[in-house]
């Protein structure tokens, strides 16, 4: 099914630079010293409209409530934001120019690269608790535990999996826990029957008796447990990690580097604001939700925001420290690659290209910590 696309209307254009926000606001980063630092320090004036991408989950939440705050018109920066309600649809927009800096899972940042040349510049929230995979509890596969060697949460075997119809968006976080169950058993995509299909969709369909099993995230989730459906996988059964990212275009990075970098400033301000007041961030999930389509009660968002922390810019640090090969941000991302490479979405060459081309660049990060006060070494 085709992916859906919501515009949210907010172009904001200032006619100043002001700070973020005020000496001692609690969502304004510190340096070492104890001194504040604005959005705006490093680039002043003269800031283009950027146009940002995202989806109503975690990882692009910062972005959102940003332009709620008004910290982008405080920056002197015009913004503009498209959201989409998966990675597929989003990479298409990224193809026609539509966007040049955005949040996504880490799967469709890897085909993005390889197709249209987007970059990782960040990390935002994990999936890998999020990301969740089902089966009715008269299935087969429910009832086999215990005998996928070394993943004891993993349900069924390689003969009950053997030939399951299974709902999935292809080219996500779910997609990538979908390969990795499998592999586990010594399966691969060709040994099932995979109908792409969005979360919302795919849990209405499953609901409606389709298909054998499905692959979810939150909320939807959470309403699996309620029909009582048994968990038959997770990113967390895996044992992957499954960051969620925060991707630009190389147009954007060559012509908007200025903009990107207050985008990510104000991005992790907010981040970090909202991962110390649980309560609030998951009002504010469900009021995103909510915006976009993704109906949730408040009981539901909290749950959400439970199992996705949001990150900070000393979390960003830890993704890129090190020598570029063995960062954390490199071992994770490969290991996806890999995944890709394993299934044929990619080939061997589209995996080294990536990685010739900086496809995971820590400069922004690089650029930023230091406007703190911080280094990645």
């Amino acid at each position: 099914m085709k992916n859906l696309k919501k515009l949210i209307t907010a172009v904001l254009a200032a006619a100043m630079v002001l700070s973020v926000a005020g000496c001692g606001s609690s969502n304004t980063p510190s340096a070492p010293d104890g001194s504040s630092s604005a959005a705006g320090g490093a680039s002043g004036g003269g800031l283009a409209k950027i146009t940002a991408s995202g989806q109503p989950y975690s990882h692009t939440l910062p972005a959102w409530l940003a332009e709620q705050d008004g910290l982008y018109k405080q920056a002197g920066m015009g913004f503009e934001m498209i959201m989409f309600t998966g990675g597929a649809a989003q990479n298409e927009a990224l193809g026609a120019d539509e966007w040049d800096v955005g949040t996504m899972g880490s799967p469709p940042s890897i085909t993005g690269g390889v197709a249209y040349g987007v970059h990782v510049i960040g990390f935002g929230s994990p999936d890998d608790k999020a990301v969740t995979i089902w089966a009715r509890p008269d299935s087969d596969v429910a009832q086999v535990s215990g005998e996928v060697d070394g993943y004891p949460d993993i349900k069924g075997n390689a003969d009950t999996w053997r030939g399951k119809t299974i709902l999935c968006p292809t080219s996500t976080s779910a997609h990538f826990t979908l390969i990795a169950t499998l592999k586990t058993m010594g399966l691969t995509t060709e040994d099932v029957n995979i109908i792409d299909m969005g979360v919302a969709q795919g849990f209405t369909a499953f609901k409606a008796g389709e298909a054998d099993i499905v692959c979810l995230w939150d909320p939807q989730g959470f309403d699996a447990e309620k029909e009582g459906w048994t968990c038959i996988s997770s990113g967390e059964a895996t044992g992957e990690a499954m960051p969620t990212v925060i991707v630009a275009s190389e147009k954007a990075m060559a012509e908007k580097h200025d903009e990107i970098l207050e985008y990510l400033d104000i991005y992790f301000q907010e981040s970090e604001k909202y991962a110390k007041d649980l309560d609030a961030y998951a009002q504010a999930l469900m009021d995103i939700g909510i915006e976009n389509g993704v109906e949730q009660d408040y009981e539901t968002s909290y749950k959400c925001a439970e199992k996705r922390p949001l990150q900070t810019l000393d979390d960003e640090i830890e993704w890129y420290k090190g020598e570029v090969g063995s960062r954390k941000a490199d071992i994770a991302m490969e290991n996806l690659m890999d995944f890709f490479v394993y299934t044929g979405t990619i080939e061997e060459a589209d995996k080294q290209k990536l990685i010739d081309n900086g496809f995971i660049d820590s400069s922004f990060i690089e650029e930023l910590a230091a406007r703190y006060g911080k280094t990645l070494n």
